[in-house]
C-alpha cells in the first residue's frame, strides 16, 4: 500500500502549538487543581505521551518556595500566575530552573507580567514557525522516503542541543556583564 504523501508541516496541524496571551487566561482566580488542568489545556503539546505530566502541585509549592512566581493569595491563582506558570513550564524543557528565574525577573523588571507574556506568546510562534520553515528546508528527502521522519528529528534534536547550549553562554554573557557592572557601581 502506497504510503499518502504528507506536507513536513502536515505532521504539526494536528495539535495546536501556540501559546496564550494575557487577554486569553481566565479572568477569575483558580484553585491550584483548576490550574493544573488549564496548564494541561494550554501546554499538551509538550507531552511527550499521554502519561506525560505537565505539572503538579509540588512543582507550583517549589517554584513559589523559590520565589519563581508569587504566592497565591487565599490559595487562589490570579492571571499573574498562570502566565509564569506558562513560561517556567515552557522553558523547562530546556533551561535549569535558576536561569529560568533569573531571564523571567528581567523582563518583568523592565516591563511587566502582562508584557512579558505578550512577548514571550509572540516569540514562541515566531520561533515555531521559524523551526518548521528550516525542517522543511532541512531534508532533501521527501516526506514519503523511511528516512524522513528519523533524520529529520535527529535534526531538530541537535538543533535544540545547540539551542539549549548557545542560550546558555549568551545567558551566563549576561550574568557576567551586569556583575561588572554592579561591581563598578
Amino acid at each position: 500500500m502506497a504510503k499518502k504523501e504528507r506536507k513536513f508541516e502536515d505532521y504539526f496541524k494536528i495539535i495546536k502549538h501556540k501559546i496564550p496571551y494575557w487577554e486569553e487566561l481566565p479572568e477569575i482566580d483558580l484553585y491550584m487543581d483548576q490550574v493544573i488542568v488549564l496548564m494541561d489545556k494550554y501546554l499538551s503539546f509538550h507531552k511527550t505521551d499521554e502519561n506525560s505530566i505537565i505539572i503538579t502541585h509540588s512543582m507550583i509549592n517549589n517554584y513559589v518556595k523559590l520565589g519563581i512566581m508569587p504566592a497565591p493569595v487565599k490559595k487562589k491563582y490570579s492571571r499573574e500566575h498562570i502566565a509564569y506558570l506558562i513560561m517556567i513550564c515552557t522553558l523547562k524543557q530546556c533551561l535549569p530552573i535558576s536561569e529560568i528565574k533569573h531571564l523571567i525577573n528581567l523582563r518583568v523588571q523592565r516591563t511587566s507580567i502582562e508584557e512579558t507574556l505578550n512577548f514571550f506568546s509572540d516569540l514562541y510562534d515566531s520561533t515555531f514557525n521559524t523551526v518548521i520553515a528550516i525542517g522543511k528546508k532541512f531534508s532533501l528527502k521527501k516526506p514519503e522516503d523511511d528516512e524522513f521522519l528519523s533524520d529529520t528529528a535527529l535534526f531538530m534534536a541537535i538543533g535544540s542541543s545547540a539551542s539549549k547550549y548557545i542560550a546558555s553562554q549568551i545567558y551566563n554573557i549576561n550574568k557576567r556583564e551586569n556583575n561588572d557592572d554592579n561591581d563598578k557601581e
